[in-house]
C-alpha cells in the first residue's frame, strides 16, 4: 500500500517538473513557432499557396500565385526548380 503512494508522490512530482519547464520554455518557443508558421493567405499579399503535392520522400510540387502568375516549383532537399510559370503577355 505505501508503494503504491510512494508512486504516485513519484509521478506528481515529475508531472509538476515537466509543467514547470513547460512554462519556463514557453516563452522562448512561443515566438519561434509564429515566425515559422504559414500565415497563409493574406488580404494585400502578392503571394498566395495554392497547394502543395507531396511526391515522395523529401520531394513537393508546389503551385503558387505571384501577382496573378500560376508558378509551379519542385521542391528537394538540396534544390528548387521552377517547372511551369505562366506566360501572360500584357499586349
Amino acid at each position: 500500500m505505501m508503494d503504491f503512494f510512494f508512486s504516485f508522490l513519484r509521478v506528481l512530482v515529475a508531472l509538476g517538473i515537466v509543467v514547470v519547464l513547460i512554462l519556463i520554455t514557453l516563452p522562448y518557443i512561443l515566438p519561434l513557432f509564429q515566425r515559422l508558421r504559414w500565415k497563409g493567405e493574406e488580404k494585400n499579399s502578392e503571394v498566395r499557396l495554392k497547394r502543395v503535392i507531396p511526391l515522395g520522400r523529401n520531394v513537393l510540387l508546389v503551385e503558387l500565385e505571384i501577382k496573378g502568375k500560376l508558378f509551379v516549383l519542385a521542391i528537394t532537399e538540396g534544390a528548387v526548380e521552377v517547372v511551369y510559370k505562366d506566360e501572360v503577355y500584357n499586349s
